[in-house]
């Protein structure tokens, strides 16, 4: 049965990493990029992390993993576990099925109630690729040949359209309309013009299609472009 994909806001949510090590790092980071509030459990935590809890930007519980260490954050809503030590890794996961929390363990899929994809990102733009566990490998070679593919341009481009959304919606057209517009311009040569930073072209472009009564150079903030 395949994983079902979901993506999922965690800003001010409480998540648990168990693990002080470079994966745990990586993964407090990458929470952390998200808006997370993160409770670090570990006797021993790599330097940056040392560094993160002196700036007050994660709790960490400087104690190997128990059960009860779960009970200081009752508001958790995932878990991830980053040992290597097989028998923690156990602990953390039934502690996680018992409380119905969704738990990662890095690299252990049989004890996983939830999957981490490889990720490629620019700007707002995310893109995730799973193999459901079966090839992190693969994965990650996909997402390097992804990255090849998606540049900055991308990243720029999500915001553009973003910034452009609510003025065009503000107009009051039909949604069929608004979708046709929106369509245009996707297919139009504001990514190549984006790409290639001819900000006078990317301009022109948006003010050939966009209604004669929305202010393009008003409508984009200025790092929009």
């Amino acid at each position: 049965m395949r994983p079902y994909p979901i993506m999922m806001n965690l800003v001010n949510k409480r998540v648990v990493v168990v693990g002080g090590g470079r994966v745990g790092l990586r993964k407090t980071f990458s929470l952390l990029e998200s808006g997370a509030r993160v409770a670090l459990i570990a006797p021993r935590i790599e330097p940056e992390l040392v560094e993160l809890e002196k700036q007050g930007r994660v709790n960490w519980i400087e104690a190997n993993f128990s059960d009860q260490i779960l009970d200081r954050f009752p508001d958790t809503v995932l878990i991830f576990g980053t040992t290597d030590n097989r028998e923690t890794n156990v602990e953390i996961y039934e502690s996680a099925n018992r409380r119905k929390i969704p738990c990662n363990i890095a690299d252990v899929p049989d004890l996983c109630s939830f999957i981490v994809p490889a990720v490629i990102s620019q700007g707002d733009l995310i893109i995730s690729v799973s193999t459901g566990g079966s090839s992190p490998a693969l994965a990650r070679r996909i997402r390097q040949e992804l990255q090849k593919q998606f540049g900055p341009e991308y990243g720029k481009m999500t915001k553009l359209m973003g910034d452009l959304r609510k003025h065009v919606m503000s107009v009051g057209a039909g949604s069929d309309e608004n979708r046709k517009l929106f369509s245009e311009i996707v297919d139009s040569e504001l990514l190549k013009a984006l790409r290639e930073s001819d900000t006078k072209k990317a301009l022109d472009i948006l003010k050939k299609i966009l209604p004669k009564d929305i202010d393009v150079d008003g409508a984009i903030t200025k790092d929009g472009l």
